[in-house]
């Protein structure tokens, strides 16, 4: 999941940390919706300037993920994704300058099932 941003934010050399983010996301779109794992596809990403956030919005096949498998896995779930934040090198400047990252996961009828919040704060 974090392949996406790390291969952005190589190639990119803007002078602002929200220059870069807006860059970024803006390159991304272009490949979307992508097909990230069996049942879940990466719709779409946006950047709040204001919260200084990366939003990464994922749609699950309801099919194929119930809410009690969901409420199941989030704690894996969400301790795999912050130490992949957390450790990529490739996300270092956007950290060492106050960005947090949010995932949103959606169902098939686009409610909410499930929303990971990594503030800066803790990525460190």
């Amino acid at each position: 999941m974090l392949l996406v941003l790390s291969t952005s934010m190589m190639s990119c050399h803007r002078s602002t940390v929200d220059e870069q983010c807006a860059e970024m996301i803006k390159r991304e779109k272009r490949r979307l919706p992508r097909n990230i794992a069996r049942g879940v596809v990466l719709d779409s990403m946006k950047y709040e300037t204001h919260k200084k956030t990366v939003v990464f919005y994922y749609t699950l096949c309801d099919s194929l993920f119930s809410d009690e498998s969901i409420a199941q896995g989030r704690s894996q779930m969400e301790s795999q994704l912050l130490d992949e934040i957390a450790n990529s090198v490739a996300l270092r400047r956007l950290k060492d300058n106050g960005v947090s990252f949010k995932y949103v996961y959606l169902g098939d009828a686009k409610q909410e099932r499930l929303v990971l919040n990594f503030e800066n704060k803790y990525l460190h």
